[in-house]
């Protein structure tokens, strides 16, 4: 088998305070960073699945711009169950769209306000 021209292995989010995000993205995910100190440039949260990508946290003195044109999507198993620990873990809720078809989403924000969806595709 040919290996892929390209593959994407890191989304990265840059951030003034990198720990805020980490401890949010490691509970919704449900995986561990990788040691890190308040000094760590950059934190990993690394892939569930063997060739799945990881997430990163760059430590930055101000963010560029909070206006993010990329989000990331999230296939969860309950879509409520979710959104209840987005909203505890200090995240918000931006839009709940229910398609004719019976499809929905749900447009987030983690604490920094960087946006990313949730979607029900798991079946039991």
């Amino acid at each position: 088998m040919q290996k892929p021209r390209a593959q994407v292995t890191t989304v990265m989010f840059n951030s003034e305070k990198p720990e805020e995000l980490v401890r949010f993205w490691s509970k919704i995910l449900e995986v561990s960073a990788h040691p890190h100190t308040a000094e760590t440039e950059h934190i990993w949260l690394m892939p569930q699945e063997p060739n799945g990508f990881k997430l990163g946290f760059q430590r930055v003195a101000k963010k560029l711009n909070t206006n993010a044109e990329v989000h990331i999507d999230i296939a969860v198993h309950d879509l409520d169950e979710i959104e209840k620990q987005v909203l505890e873990l200090g995240g918000k809720v931006v839009q709940r769209t229910k398609l004719n078809n019976g499809f929905e989403w749900r447009v987030l924000h983690d604490p920094q306000d960087n946006p990313f969806c949730i979607y029900q595709h798991f079946t039991d």
